[in-house]
């Protein structure tokens, strides 16, 4: 009787190994295959665009330096309030604009994007020198961190956080 059982017991055994294993479709507890991003071209793509709305931003061409951010876009200025929405960030970038003899430039040091290639950041330095009521240049210099999403297929500033190097006085 114990062979018996045995041989039931290697028979079940080497049955189910020579059995078709399930397919992708037949396993409902696959993990989803990842997207396959490219993320060495993202992440020069995404440089890119920091480096052109830079370059907007030194023709002091406003139209242009609001088409790279999202349409509930945050800005997060030193020392002021947060801007929420493409027209508060708009109406931030004017003021800045209409500074007297403004120019304004920020240069990434930092890239990066997120394995799915929705998300991304830059951070890098910053200048900004413009002339006072009193006829003073001001220079400032400082840091920015800046959350990128990508939207129709462009990179787009989503979050704008930035900051002086210098004390306040």
């Amino acid at each position: 009787m114990k062979h018996l059982i045995l041989l039931v017991g290697i028979a079940v055994a080497i049955w189910g190994c020579n059995q078709t294993p399930t397919t992708k479709t037949e396993n409902t507890n696959a993990a989803p295959a990842k997207p396959t991003v490219n993320r060495a071209e993202e992440e020069k793509a995404l440089r890119e665009a920091d480096i052109a709305w830079s370059a907007a931003a030194e023709k002091k061409d406003l139209d242009s330096l609001v088409s790279f951010v999202t349409d509930d876009s945050i800005q997060l200025p030193p020392n002021a309030p947060t801007a929420r929405g493409k027209d508060a960030v708009k109406k931030e970038w004017s003021s800045i604009l209409g500074l007297k003899d403004v120019a304004v430039k920020w240069e990434p040091s930092m890239v990066q994007v997120a394995d799915s290639g929705e998300l991304g950041y830059t951070s890098g330095t910053y200048t900004l020198v413009f002339t006072d009521p009193k006829g003073g240049e001001i220079e400032d210099k400082g840091k920015y961190l800046e959350v990128w999403k990508k939207v129709d297929a462009k990179w787009k500033c989503h979050l704008d956080m930035y900051s002086s190097d210098i004390a306040a006085k």
